[in-house]
């Protein structure tokens, strides 16, 4: 079904769950998409970690316009798919897709991988020991953000957004010179229950945080608290705002 939301074309698939609360509600992440429109400018770049199907990646896309950029990894393949088309259809040629998992050490590895149809495809995630919880595995590449964003050849980073279904932690640590030299806005994904999957901890995401700079914020619909290390939320997006 082919949708029309903030003014960016979406093909929606029925039981998806992004595509069924874009459909339903007309957006998805309403809070963090707010944070976008507010820190990216015309021709800024972005790093969209876990772009899924390009919700996300569309609007940054948008919001940097034909001068800015978007770097999109996505190491599904199914989802890639369907990243590229929504690309394709609303003419963004500004957003690369990086087809291998942001992680803190490059090899090869192990990666749940649902179909681009499955109610669970929003949670693919790297395995770093045993079976995946729902097995389909496949064999991706792993790479640091700081080796693609210096590939990449960019002057300027303005947001990093990370969703990778716990794996966040060892994303931050393979990107951490590219924090200390950009210092751009981060958004990330914190769940209690899938967080030990990349051995992430608030007082390790705290620490990193305060060595770089940083104020934390828990944001929902409208508001925005910010974090104290012993009262972290059990599930939810944070907000990491450099510090002048």
């Amino acid at each position: 079904m082919c949708l029309i939301r903030d003014g960016l074309i979406f093909i929606a698939r029925p039981g998806v769950q992004v595509d069924w609360h874009v459909f339903f509600f007309g957006t998805y992440e309403p809070e963090a998409r707010k944070i976008f429109r507010t820190v990216l400018p015309l021709g800024g770049v972005a790093v969209d970690v876990g772009a899924n199907v390009g919700w996300h990646t569309l609007l940054m896309a948008s919001l940097v316009g034909s001068r800015g950029r978007v770097l999109a990894i996505e190491p599904n393949p199914a989802l890639r798919h369907r990243l590229h088309n929504h690309l394709c259809i609303n003419h963004f040629s500004q957003a690369e897709i990086i087809p291998c998992a942001a992680a803190d050490t490059e090899r090869m590895t192990d990666f749940y991988a649902p179909a681009a149809n499955d109610l669970d495809s929003g949670n693919g995630h790297v395995v770093e020991a045993g079976p995946a919880e729902h097995g389909g595995t496949i064999r991706v590449e792993t790479r640091r953000m700081d080796a693609i964003v210096s590939a990449a050849g960019v002057e300027r980073l303005d947001l990093i957004k990370i969703d990778v279904e716990g794996f966040e932690w060892p994303v931050l640590r393979g990107g951490e010179s590219t924090i200390a030299k950009f210092r751009p806005h981060i958004v990330f994904e914190y769940n209690t229950e899938s967080a030990s999957r990349g051995g992430g901890t608030p007082e390790l995401f705290s620490k990193f945080f305060r060595t770089h700079r940083y104020r934390l914020f828990a944001i929902g619909r409208n508001w925005a608290d910010e974090i104290e290390s012993d009262q972290w939320p059990r599930c939810g997006d944070i907000w990491a705002v450099p510090i002048p």
